[in-house]
């Protein structure tokens, strides 16, 4: 597991630099003009000629020769420290201390909201009472400090991003490993929109895939409407079955479809029977696990974005807007989840026989070197899950269900494992403690509204889970649209505002609270009761909508105001809420939709 050491800057430091690197080109540079110049000095003294006889034969050669002190003095400051001995030694005017530096750097270096250079100089001024604070001095001293104090610093930056951009991480050699030794893996919610098979609507599918550590190559995947601990056993068993290969780790993040008892327990799990160690990475580490989450780019740019419904962060028009609308009036065409199945399929297969320059070649000719280990497992004995209950009355429960057999009768009182398939329930089996096979026990009692297959059950529950949380925000909206206040009223409360008065606890006259013109008050009084007498509820509003919609239909002309209204009101989140209980359920509760 890839992880993020604590940095030390000591432990990277090399040997000390030579004290000319430390001096800038211009510096240089003049250093070795003068070297040029009294280079005849030093082979006079090289000879044994005085050093003060050598500069006075150096100054009478004419031309632009410095003077006699001048050239005494480079040839002593060369015969002492070499060549930076003839750099120049002015660093520049002292910078003037203004006082409001470390304010600044506070400002500037720890506020996540990154303000600007101006917008700190300005903070200076005005709240903090430093009137020499200019914006050129402000932008001039950050600048010149080093960036981890300023645009990098993790206040400024996060505390999150930097950990993940800025600050340096451990690089892991995965030549080390045997080819299939461990399976990296993740789930990812897929950027382009595609139609639902069930209902048609548009929807973004979730895509788990596993990927060998060492040869990079694509060992299983599975697409899904959401992260599951159903979609992680159904990726692994693709990887598993595909292959006939188990590796020996598995790496992953913790995921709820990666933690769930029905993989990751030591007694029941899915990884447990296969005796494959599970690694977690960090939670929002995402460096961890480098290999998938690299994968993952890679992926929608060359496969996603060949769908006119991708809808990454990085599409720059606004073609999916009212993306409902437009599909119901065939304006937009979604791809179906078969045709974005081909393309995935087609994706993993130029991935693995493509040529990677970190690899030295194509993970398909790495993945050829796997020393398989074999499954030597039924293919519908993989895909059951397995769960500890406690035998009753010769039966177990299992997910509201009671299955019973003969063969229990032994095991009354004690936990035994129960197997069981996610498409039918008819039939459950029964393991001891060891995972020896106890025999079948048989579904004798079910409720009859529980559906047949578990998978059913789940899509039904997180329907109902939907459903709540829409009917939640139509509460939201039914709370704001109440009436509001009266002219008469708001005036009322104002009296009792002090920010106007000259002392805190002296309330301002009502005079000044109040309009100018007692007409004008009385007018916007009478106004806004008028305009309040009639509360008009979401539900009023979106079947006002839905008849105007029905009317543009059948070809009639909206009066102007209606008009505006309408288009103006289909971009609001309250009809997009109602919008998606309209495309999800088929209706409406208090709305009615004329006939077509």
């Amino acid at each position: 597991m890839a992880a993020v050491l604590p940095f030390k800057p000591r432990e990277l430091m090399l040997a000390p630099l030579d004290p000319l690197d430390a001096l800038s080109a211009e510096a240089r540079a003049e250093a070795q003009r003068c070297l040029g110049l009294i280079r005849p000095a030093l082979q006079r003294m090289a000879q044994g000629v005085s050093k003060r006889a050598a500069a006075a034969w150096l100054a009478q050669q004419g031309g632009d020769m410095p003077s006699l002190p001048t050239l005494q003095r480079w040839l002593a400051a060369y015969e002492r420290d070499g060549l930076v001995g003839l750099a120049p030694k002015y660093k520049g005017r002292v910078r003037k201390e203004y006082g409001w530096e470390a304010t600044a750097l506070e400002l500037f270096g720890n506020r996540p909201t990154q303000p600007h250079y101006s917008t700190v100089a300005m903070w200076l001024r005005e709240k903090h009472g430093f009137e020499n604070a200019a914006d050129h001095l402000v932008r001039r001293y950050l600048q010149s400090l080093p960036s981890n104090l300023t645009e990098t610093a993790p206040g400024r930056l996060g505390r999150h991003y930097y950990q993940q951009n800025v600050k340096p991480y451990v690089l892991r050699d995965n030549t080390v490993l045997p080819v299939g030794f461990i399976y990296e893996g993740d789930g990812h919610c897929c950027d382009v929109y595609v139609a639902s098979p069930r209902t048609g609507n548009a929807y973004r599918p979730e895509l788990t895939v596993w990927v060998d550590v060492r040869s990079h190559f694509v060992v299983g995947w599975y697409l899904s409407e959401s992260e599951s601990a159903n979609t992680t056993l159904f990726s692994l068993s693709h990887a598993l079955l595909r292959h006939d290969h188990v590796p020996a780790m598995l790496h992953a993040d913790v995921g709820s479809g990666y933690v769930a008892k029905t993989i990751s327990d030591q007694r029941t799990g899915f990884l447990a029977r296969f005796s494959i160690e599970p690694i977690y990475a960090l939670p929002g580490n995402a460096k961890g696990k480098g290999l998938i989450e690299g994968f993952w780019r890679w992926f929608e740019e060359r496969c996603g974005k060949q769908f006119p419904t991708f809808c990454g962060h990085d599409r720059t028009d606004d073609y999916l807007r009212h993306l409902s609308r437009k599909v119901e009036r065939g304006l937009i065409r979604l791809p179906t989840l078969a045709q974005y199945a081909d393309a995935c399929r087609e994706y993993f297969d130029f991935y693995n026989r493509n040529h990677q320059k970190n690899l030295g070649c194509a993970p398909k000719d790495l993945w050829a070197e796997l020393n398989r280990v074999p499954v030597e497992t039924p293919a519908a004995a993989i895909m059951r899950p397995c769960e500890k209950r406690m035998v009753r009355r010769w039966g177990i429960a299992l997910h509201n269900r009671i299955y019973r057999s003969g063969d229990l009768a032994r095991y009354e009182g004690r936990e035994v494992n129960v197997r069981y398939d996610l498409h039918n329930d008819m039939v459950v089996w029964i393991e001891d403690a060891k995972g020896r096979l106890i025999g079948e026990a048989k579904l004798v009692e079910k409720h009859p509204w529980l559906p047949d297959s578990r998978i059913e059950e789940a899509q039904q529950k997180r329907l109902e889970g939907q459903a709540q949380r829409l009917e939640n925000k139509l509460v939201e909206f039914q709370g704001r649209a109440k009436a509001p206040l009266t002219g008469a009223a708001m005036l009322d409360a104002l009296d009792d505002v002090h920010f106007l008065s000259a002392t805190p606890s002296t309330p301002a006259p009502v005079s000044y609270l109040r309009p100018i013109d007692p007409e004008i008050s009385e007018r916007v009084t009478e106004a806004i009761a008028e305009a309040g007498q009639h509360e008009e509820t979401p539900t009023e509003r979106y079947q006002r909508w839905v008849n105007a919609e029905a009317e543009l239909a059948a070809g009639q002309a909206l009066p102007p105001e209606l008009q505006t209204w309408f288009d103006t009101y289909q971009t609001s989140s309250e009809w997009r809420s109602f919008d998606r209980l309209r495309s999800t359920f088929g209706a409406v509760s208090g709305v009615v939709f004329p006939s077509p």
